[in-house]
């Protein structure tokens, strides 16, 4: 499983990525929020995915910036041939 920081409103919260069966399992116990992503996707696809279910919770811009961290994580993590389709 991996973990990252996000950081909105001032405030740190741990976001944890776990991968099963070709997806992402994202969490973020703070915001009581939780969601899955396929990892077939491309990373924009992924990256609007995760941007339209954070805003439910979060506002478009901390949506955005939690997104790119949440990606980086995977990118850094998985290595840069990480299953994304490019």
């Amino acid at each position: 499983m991996l973990t990252a920081t996000v950081k909105f409103n001032g405030t740190a919260c741990e976001t944890y990525i776990g991968e099963y069966k070709e997806t992402y399992i994202i969490s973020i116990p703070e915001l009581s929020f939780s969601m899955q992503v396929s990892s077939d996707l491309t990373e924009e696809e992924m990256a609007e995915e995760l941007i339209i279910h954070l805003f439910t919770v979060l506002d478009e811009d901390e949506s955005e910036e939690a997104s790119e961290a949440i990606l980086s994580v995977i990118r850094t993590e998985l290595g840069e041939n990480n299953g994304y389709k490019r």
